[in-house]
């Protein structure tokens, strides 16, 4: 009994194996990404269980062995994650309910909107782990591979570390230690099953003697990683960053658009601004300095705009794209009423793309990106076409520190007074885009909205009234819960958890505004920060990150509101200070004699028109997961011609006999048959013949002339080209014939054994 429950790799092996993924396990629950993430241990447990039982059997195909794995970890994992669905169901309504659950998420995936559904995103990391674990057991103890398990659940717990709250560093450091102890371990076992095949005499204490060692050396290792200084820090690595950062910026675009609930999203130190803005949890936004803005008066500054509300929140519908040179007007839409801001934007960190700017900017000293929607206007009594409405800016290259950027901004100054006269003569353009409505919005929502604004006369009145009483009847809370799956998220806001934070505040306004007729929109970037007197600029931090509704007046375009209660009111200038605000600073690559021209409506009427124009719409040609997918399929295409390539190489150093061995070796390893250490080319090739059956003279003779090359007088003769193929063709049939003979009779149920009835009065 005691020989069947002995490993050959050792128990420590087992126990290695299963305390670094549990330590996953730990990290991702220690994160509060969602509820029920401790339920994912008993996922790991089993899998390294089955993945021992399956390596340790020979009867069974290894790609049998992880069909049936894979099924039953989908079976156990679908199981254990329907247990943490709300509400008395039975084991059949749940796996119905989780099903549901994924197709509504597979929907949003493959097409647009938020998906809010942290019981998903609880399933396909238990997949994700279950996988990991399985495959990483399975190879350890059948093929002695430990890369195969060190490597996916380090990065899912460097990836935890980077984006969770502080504090889950700490298993990332006990992974290393485990790992460390774990390749120590292998490496052992495989040195003394070398020992054993060669007759080496050892000492059997010697695998003790090395995992003793092999703790010193991981704890040297760990505390010196600890505190040695940041590589990554360096210019180089800096570089590095800079050149991956845009593309891992979309990855975590999609990553919020798909599971906008979980509680950590924003925990990490800023906000994506991607095309999509989700209601979800809690927000953990830290206090580090972001950028410092120099700028003649306090404001909001921009970075992404949302047109689409989705009932979870809001989608950037944009398709079209736009660039634009350095030091050229952009083709934008200008109000009435609007003045021209100059910022120097300094970012702090490095890897920044995204530009930011107050209300509308028009010019730039750097060259830039836009995702536009491309519109038609009327100026001075004359249609323009062409322009632009860009709702995010971004920079062709990554923005440096120390430089920064200049942008000027178009920013209406209009009084009260003349919003309240605006009155409602909406352009088509804004009518299609910034009226629309999910069909599920609960009628309470729109009810709500006509009772506050009973009493406004006009359009301005109503986002006075709506304003006003958000501020005073909500709570502002960082800390809610998110919505449950199914619900609309502006309606539980105002009707249930009647608190929130900007994103809540600022969706209820432009629900209710759109509502009852008046089109307005998303904004979001960051207020307007604290003003340093040593920097001469308003320094921004990575918690001043806000949303706010811009609503839409006729000749003045987009005015700023600010519904969320913990944030000051806008001030609007008096009719006798219209104008007076503000001050804009003239760009510097810009005449004196320009200033009044630059935009004017001649300019927009085809006379004096200014040479950018704007790039003809062009749909991207990869984003979101379809991007991810082909840079992984590059990635593997990649590794896969480097793997080719090395061994193309490898090979063509190698005599023409030494070559063909070569290949007979590798081509083996299909049927399962792989070269002893101490095996000689011979004893090889009758091995595999035996194994395969019907190959043996064509095995000989590659066996054969591999000694007649290596130790004969005559290596230098000529080889029968024509036989070596023959035989190779043989080779590769025999091996293809063997390997469908043992899926089939894997397959094929064995018959019972036949059992004789005999008479009772017979015996």
């Amino acid at each position: 009994m005691r020989s069947r429950l002995r490993l050959k790799e050792g128990w420590s092996t087992y126990f290695l194996l299963l305390i670094i993924h549990v330590l996953a396990v730990w990290a991702l629950s220690a994160a509060e990404w969602a509820d029920g993430l401790g339920l994912l241990i008993w996922v790991v447990f089993v899998a390294v269980t089955l993945g021992v039982i399956l390596a340790k059997q020979r009867w069974l195909p290894g790609i049998v062995s992880h069909i049936l794995a894979t099924l039953v970890g989908l079976a156990w994992t679908v199981f254990l994650v329907s247990n943490v669905l709300p509400g008395a169901l039975s084991v059949k309504e749940r796996m119905l309910a989780l099903v549901y659950r994924f197709t509504a998420w597979l929907s949003v995936a493959l097409g647009e909107g938020v998906s809010g559904d942290g019981v998903i995103f609880v399933l396909q990391l238990g997949v994700l782990l279950w996988l990991a674990a399985y495959l990483g057991t399975w190879f350890t103890f059948r093929r002695q591979t430990v890369w195969a398990a060190i490597i996916p659940v380090g990065l899912i717990i460097l990836i935890n570390s980077l984006y969770a709250p502080s504090g889950v560093g700490i298993y990332f450091v006990l992974y290393l230690f485990c790992a460390l102890l774990l390749i120590v371990r292998v490496h052992v076992l495989a040195e003394q099953t070398r020992w054993q095949e060669h007759r080496i005499a050892f000492s059997p204490d010697i695998a003790w003697d090395f995992l003793r060692d092999g703790v010193i050396l991981s704890l040297v290792i760990v505390l010196s990683a600890l505190f040695l200084p940041n590589a990554l820090a360096s210019p180089r690595w800096s570089d590095i960053w800079d050149h991956f950062s845009r593309p891992w910026q979309r990855v975590q675009d999609e990553w919020a658009r798909l599971y906008s609930s979980l509680r950590s999203q924003q925990a990490q130190e800023g906000v994506s601004f991607g095309r999509a803005l989700a209601l979800g949890g809690p927000v953990r936004l830290s206090d580090t300095p972001f950028m410092v803005v120099q700028a003649p008066r306090p404001l909001y500054w921009r970075a992404a705009m949302y047109d689409e509300y989705t009932g979870r929140g809001w989608i950037n519908s944009d398709r079209a794209s736009a660039t634009w040179p350095a030091g050229e007007y952009w083709p934008v839409p200008v109000f009435d009423a609007a003045q021209d801001i100059t910022q120097t934007v300094k970012p702090l960190q490095s890897g920044e793309f995204r530009v930011y700017a107050a209300g509308q900017p028009i010019w730039a000293d750097i060259p830039v990106a836009a995702d536009v929607t491309y519109i038609g206007m009327s100026r001075g009594g004359v249609m323009v076409s062409g322009l632009a409405e860009p709702s995010s800016v971004r920079a062709l290259r990554p923005i440096s520190p120390n430089a920064g950027y200049t942008v000027v901004s178009s920013v209406p100054t209009v009084s009260a007074a003349r919003l309240r006269a605006a009155g409602t003569n909406y352009p088509a353009w804004v009518l299609e885009r910034y009226l629309a409505l999910p069909a599920s919005l609960p009628s309470r929502v729109v009810d709500l909205a006509r009772q506050i604004t009973a009493d406004a006369t006009t359009p301005y009145d109503a986002c006075a009234a709506i304003e006003s009483y958000l501020r005073r009847e909500y709570k502002y809370n960082q800390s809610v819960d998110p919505p449950p799956p199914g619900v609309d998220a502006v309606d539980h806001f105002l009707f249930v958890s009647k608190s929130g934070y900007c994103d809540y505040y600022a969706s209820a306004m432009v629900v209710m505004l759109r509502a009852i007729g008046i089109p307005a929109r998303i904004a979001a970037g960051y207020t307007s920060g604290n003003w340093d007197a040593n920097r001469r600029g308003y320094v921004v931090l990575y918690s001043d990150a806000h949303s706010w509704p811009e609503v839409f007046f006729p000749n003045y375009g987009w005015i700023v509101f600010e519904p969320t209660a913990s944030e000051p009111l806008i001030a609007r200038p008096t009719d006798e200070a219209q104008g007076l605000i503000g001050g804009g600073v003239i760009p510097p690559l810009l005449r004196e004699d320009e200033e009044e021209t630059k935009f004017g409506a001649d300019e927009l009427a085809g006379t004096g028109q200014p040479e950018a124009t704007p790039t003809a719409p062009q749909p991207p040609f990869l984003s979101g997961w379809r991007a991810v997918g082909v840079g992984a399929g590059a990635l593997a295409l990649l590794v896969g011609l480097g793997v080719a390539l090395w061994w193309a190489v490898r090979l063509r150093r190698m005599r023409p006999a030494e070559r063909l061995y070569a290949r007979l070796v590798w081509v083996a390893r299909l049927a399962g048959v792989r070269r002893g250490d101490s095996e000689t080319p011979r004893e090889f090739a009758t091995r595999l013949a035996r194994t395969v059956g019907g190959c043996d003279a064509e095995t000989a003779l590659f066996a054969n002339l591999y000694y007649r090359e290596r130790f004969s007088a005559h290596r230098d003769a000529a080889m029968d080209t024509e036989a070596i193929r023959r035989a190779w063709a043989t080779v590769r049939r025999q091996i293809v014939v063997y390997q469908w003979k043992r899926l089939r009779t894997t397959l094929t149920p064995k018959p019972r054994p036949r059992v004789t009835r005999v008479p009772i009065g017979r015996l």
